[in-house]
């Protein structure tokens, strides 16, 4: 009967280590999380891990190959309390292979999102995001007396809709 196991990688080796286990016909696993971040002005896209350093291995529980697993590059060992390795419900993993893109809320709307403004000034006001204005703030425009008004707000203050 196959079982999924959690296995620790060295650190940022979750992909060498999904590559090699692979290598040696061992069915590896970790789900990713893209997020968006302003980097300079430009938005970026990042890709990680969803579980940094940890990563899922399907192996015979009778017959796998542990000592495979064990002795492959970015492993650093399955995690176990006592002498059991942890089992991972193929439930939870099938879920998370079905969510195809785990991805955080956008940090960051793109051009022409309708958003609203909540701080000092605004009080869920509803506006257009036009660019980003730095690190930390937005240029939006802002309907006001039946005119678009260019402001810069604090991206904190900003709730896409």
């Amino acid at each position: 009967m196959e079982c999924w196991y959690l296995v620790v990688c060295k650190p940022k080796q979750e992909e060498r280590a999904k590559t090699n286990l692979q290598n040696q016909g061992i069915e590896a696993f970790y789900p990713k999380l893209t997020t968006e971040r302003l980097v300079k002005g430009r938005r970026t896209v990042k890709h990680t891990a969803l579980f940094p350093n940890y990563l899922f291995v399907c192996l015979e529980s009778k017959n796998g190959n542990f000592s495979a697993v064990k002795n492959t590059r970015g492993i650093g060992g399955f995690v176990s309390y006592g002498s059991n390795y942890q089992l991972v419900s193929k439930h939870i993993i099938d879920q998370l292979k079905n969510e195809r893109s785990h991805t955080t809320e956008s940090l960051i709307p793109k051009t022409g999102d309708v958003v609203s403004v909540n701080n000092d000034s605004f009080s869920n006001i509803q506006a257009i995001y036009k660019e980003p204005d730095g690190d930390l703030r937005s240029i939006l425009l802002i309907n006001l007396l039946n005119q678009k008004i260019e402001v810069s707000v604090d991206n904190k203050d900003i709730k896409q809709q």
